[in-house]
């Protein structure tokens, strides 16, 4: 097929002043804090904070977990305060190894004795760590659009208010500023979306020619992106940024095969810089015909995949053992009923109408919805103009899950979405595809139109025009409803709940064909009358979404420890050398919720988090509980109920919550001289169930253990225990197995006086060391291997990308013209 050149003029390369690309990248990383000015202000009537619910009871008791592990220092493996212990760096929404919290993490714990106090991690940290992320999102959509601008041969003003419009849209439209918000994962890997599309966009770009070095450098700067976005622990969010940067990377190389931009046809079939022969001997014959669209592919694709490799690679650290976790954890197997969820139809009228029926994920603004319907009509280039819209579309119609037959296709053909819940969190394709319309719709506006494009044009303000006279008309028909309503003395009125949007949308829409009113006098492509649409922009998000999410925190703060955790710590505290150590049952009813153990360092059968192992799971609701309690080292119950009696009896009592002590609690660790051999972990499970088997004499195991055991006394000590590591001091008569009360997982490890035993699997869920006779040392360490072979491949990964972006950091090639 003959190759077309590029229609698209692009300007001389100039020299432009840089302050007004800098003054507007510091004003976009600022406005968050305006926006959420409740969070940060010092006036104590006027401060709000993020709403109780998984940003408290899930995220901050993990997050502050991991931080107070990095100060101490130590690297948080294992979590000992939920369910009774399990991985915690695994735990992927923990953000163990995700550098921005990391780094204020440390930056709070080390320099709390610098400024005279003790500071840790506060929840005021985690949000913070909100803001931030509305900072990047917003500089990196910027970059983006700003990109996509220069790109399209638009000039320099114009191209920064693309960014700058694509900036607004996305950050501040109802995706982002709904659910994320509270679900802190979501947000921080959606804040890093743009920045692999910026890197992604960069490919084959220079000179419209593919280079070898510029490839690197985009492999490099991509891969970091996408690292970031992996490592901030939401692989559903990660899913999506694979598969829309893998379709740009498809739809970039068909373009530029298409306008002969790749370089690769004809005579010039090679990369500058390096050769690309060994193509052209694997060129298959089904390409024979097209031979120059096979190089654009494979030369896009190939730095798209070298970009993935490097973020897998990357963040290899924590995606081993979270993929490790993952398959033994209650996600491991998902049907499509428990994946297939998505909003409802209804809310399509969010469109228009946003928070009518709760929430608005696909609110992009009045304003941001007309300059997307300008796009449609009027941006150029029209095949970008396509992509996303396409993008948008296929974002919009899966997050309505299974309720059309789009989501159903994608379950059955594309990786990875058989694995993923609530499939509304696909709006984030269609609001960064929103946004990026948006962008185009704002240049198309305020630049030169062709004859053809004032025809559209034309149409295009005068349809405007008749849907202010049709809200109009339908303004006085909500009025009339809402009347009659009220009239009727109904108690709900929904013709007033619309009207309430209604005349918000109907402001908008007037202040936008005020804004056109000034094309006549090419006011437009002013910087003036740009900065005025922008700031209406502003003022239509801001004003519906500002709010959501936050709330007056009446009483105490949420992790303020009350008189029962006072009470569990003076308990259970210092550790190993209390008698009394050993592990409590909250039921969630700690001031903050069922993850608050973590934060107050209380050993905890209770948890909340989506990565639950399964087989403790199953454990814990087929075993009795009060054979459970013994069997897990319980020393303390939390209840609302009377629960005394059988063994329990009331210790502590602080309102309606009561503490409830054991009456006969085993220990971290005792031995037994017999054992029985259960394959099935359910006949296994109503084996230790039983009444008549002496839990502190035997143990089952799933197979024998290959030496006789003695009936023999033995005593057991606690030397030592903190997060991931076990020590005990053993002095038996005859070879004993050691029970620990210890949640058995892939990594344990056991040592017996220094040399590596085997460790077994006990009781089901507990973990098991033969001792000899006479006086040993036991040591169980968790030293996951897929965590230490994904720290080498990370250190690999991360050398690798350094030396690929250091070349272009120092010469300045991956900034935009």
């Amino acid at each position: 097929m003959a190759t077309q050149k590029s229609t698209v003029s692009v300007e001389p390369q100039k020299k432009y002043a840089k302050w007004p690309d800098a003054a507007l990248l510091v004003g976009l990383a600022l406005l968050p804090c305006l926006f959420f000015w409740r969070l940060l202000t010092p006036h104590p009537a006027d401060r709000m904070h993020i709403v109780a619910g998984d940003f408290t009871e899930q995220y901050f008791p993990l997050r502050a977990f991991t931080a107070q592990a990095w100060v101490q220092p130590h690297i948080p493996l294992w979590n000992p305060y939920l369910f009774g212990g399990q991985p915690a760096l695994a735990d992927i929404q923990a953000g163990a190894l995700y550098p921005p919290h990391v780094i204020e993490a440390l930056i709070l714990g080390w320099g709390g004795p610098l400024w005279g106090r003790e500071i840790g991690f506060p929840l005021w940290a985690l949000e913070g760590q909100v803001i931030v992320h509305f900072s990047l999102a917003a500089v990196g959509s910027y970059l983006f659009g700003r990109h996509l601008g220069r790109r399209g041969g638009v000039s320099l003003r114009r191209a920064r208010f693309d960014g700058v419009i694509t900036s607004l849209v996305f950050t501040y439209s109802g995706y982002l500023t709904g659910f994320p918000v509270q679900q802190m994962t979501i947000l921080a890997a959606s804040a890093w979306l743009p920045w692999v599309m910026w890197a992604v966009s960069n490919i084959g770009m220079r000179n419209e020619k593919v280079e070898v070095r510029r490839g690197l450098r985009v492999i490099g700067w991509g891969g970091l992106a996408l690292a970031m976005a992996i490592l901030a622990g939401h692989p559903q969010t990660g899913l999506y940024i694979f598969y829309l940067s893998l379709a740009y990377t498809i739809f970039r190389a068909v373009w530029a095969w298409r306008n002969g931009a790749a370089g690769l046809s004809g005579e010039n079939q090679q990369l500058s810089g390096g050769g690309m022969k060994w193509l052209s001997r694997l060129l298959p014959s089904f390409f024979a015909p097209w031979p120059g669209l096979f190089h654009c592919l494979a030369v896009h694709l190939l730095v798209w995949f070298g970009l993935v490799l490097l973020g897998v690679a990357i963040a290899a650290a924590q995606a081993l053992p979270t993929l490790e976790f993952i398959a033994h954890s209650l996600r491991a197997d998902l049907s499509y009923q428990a994946v297939s969820a998505g909003l409802p139809l209804t809310e399509l009228i969010s469109v228009l109408y946003p928070g009518f029926f709760g929430g608005s994920p696909e609110y992009v603004g009045l304003v941001g919805l007309v300059l997307l319907a300008a796009a449609l009509v009027l941006g150029r280039p029209r095949r970008e103009i396509f992509f996303w819209a396409g993008a948008g579309l296929v974002g919009l119609v899966l997050a309505f899950g299974g309720s059309t037959f789009l989501y159903p296709l994608f379950y059955l053909l594309a990786p990875g979405f058989a694995a993923v819940r609530q499939q509304e969190r696909a709006f984030l394709v269609y609001s960064f595809s929103a946004a990026v319309l948006a962008g185009y719709g704002a240049i198309a506006l305020t630049g030169p139109f062709s004859k053809l494009a004032r025809r559209r044009y034309a149409c295009f303000e005068r349809g405007l025009r008749i849907v202010v006279v049709v809200a109009l008309g339908l303004t006085a028909f909500y009025i009339y409803g809402s009347a009659a309503v009220t009239a009727r003395g109904d108690e709900v009125n929904l013709f007033y709940g619309v009207l309430r949007y209604h005349l918000f949308g109907l402001m908008m829409l007037g202040g936008l064909v005020a804004w056109l009113a000034l094309r006549p006098r090419r006011w437009q492509r002013r910087a003036w009358a740009m900065a005025l649409l922008a700031l209406w922009l502003i003022f239509n998000l801001f004003t519906v979404n500002w709010r959501f999410n936050l709330e007056k925190r009446a009483g105490v703060e949420p992790f303020a420890p009350n008189g029962v955790v006072q009470f569990l710590q003076a308990k259970l505290s210092p550790g190993p050398s209390n008698p009394t150590w050993g592990r409590i049952v909250s039921g969630g009813l700690l001031p903050g919720g069922h993850n608050a153990a973590s934060v107050y360092h209380l050993e905890d059968l209770t948890g909340n988090t989506p990565l639950q192992l399964a087989g403790v799971d199953t454990f814990f609701r087929q075993m009795p509980a009060w054979r459970l309690w013994q069997l897990l080292n319980v020393r303390y119950v939390v209840a609302r109920q009377d629960i005394a009696g059988d063994g329990l009896r009331l210790v502590f009592e602080e309102g309606e919550d009561k503490v409830f002590e054991m009456g006969d609690p085993f220990p971290r660790a005792w031995p037994v001289s017999q054992v029985e051999v259960i394959p099935e972990i359910e006949q296994a499970t109503a084996r230790l169930a039983d009444d008549d088997f002496d839990l502190r004499q035997a143990a089952v195991l799933a197979e024998p253990l290959g030496v006789s055991l003695a009936q023999a006394a033995a005593t057991v000590t606690v030397v030592d225990s903190v997060a991931g590591y076990l020590k005990v001091e053993v002095e038996a008569l005859g070879r004993q197995l050691l029970v620990v009360s210890q949640i058995y997982y892939p990594g344990w490890q056991a040592e017996v006086d220094h040399q590596p035993a085997e460790l077994w699997r006990v009781n089901v869920v507990q973990q098991g060391v033969i001792v000899p006779a006479g006086r040993h040392t036991v040591e169980l360490f968790f030293r996951p291997v897929s965590f230490w072979w994904g720290g080498i491949i990370s250190l690999m990964g991360l050398a690798l990308g350094l030396w690929f972006i250091l070349p272009g950091a120092l010469s300045g090639t991956m900034r935009n013209p």
